[in-house]
């Protein structure tokens, strides 16, 4: 496997301007470049749009809704503007450690049979950072999702950063 190949990073949106500089910056500044932004735009009423399009990435793909839809139609939609190889999701309210995509493609492109690669993460409050470390077979969303995309397939799952 090529360690240059695309990243689709799906970005939905509905009145996402408080933090969304900070979350496509945390895009912008990966070491690992190949990459789009699929961000659809759930019918929001504040700034979100005139933040995304100030770009002026060709990179960035930006699709508006003309009604809200749930998270899950939402996505679904994104899924289907998708290039890339590999997806990812980044909300709005979040942001991405600089090596996050150069470690995860890394990982794809050395090692054998991998089907998802995840991470930990750092919770912010005004007072303090705390490290959640994460582990995908915990919850039922997580159960759910594994049991149906293994359907007797074996799943090999990495932790990275």
């Amino acid at each position: 496997m090529k360690s240059n190949q695309l990243v689709s990073i799906i970005m939905t949106c509905l009145n996402g301007e408080k933090y969304l500089r900070e979350s496509i910056s945390s895009i912008i500044n990966q070491t690992y470049k190949h990459w789009e932004i699929i961000f659809v735009d759930n019918n929001s009423t504040d700034q979100s749009k005139n933040i995304i399009l100030s770009y002026g990435d060709d990179r960035i793909k930006y699709f508006k809704l003309n009604c809200t839809l749930n998270l899950g139609s939402v996505r679904n939609l994104a899924l289907s503007k998708c290039s890339g190889e590999f997806i990812s999701f980044l909300d709005v309210d979040d942001i991405w450690h600089k090596l996050k995509l150069e470690k995860q493609i890394e990982k794809f492109a050395n090692e054998n049979h991998i089907d998802v690669l995840y991470t930990n993460y750092y919770k912010f409050n005004k007072k303090y950072k705390e490290k959640i470390e994460k582990n995908l077979f915990n919850g039922k969303c997580q159960d759910k999702i594994i049991i149906s995309y293994i359907n007797g397939l074996p799943l090999t799952a990495w932790l990275t950063l």
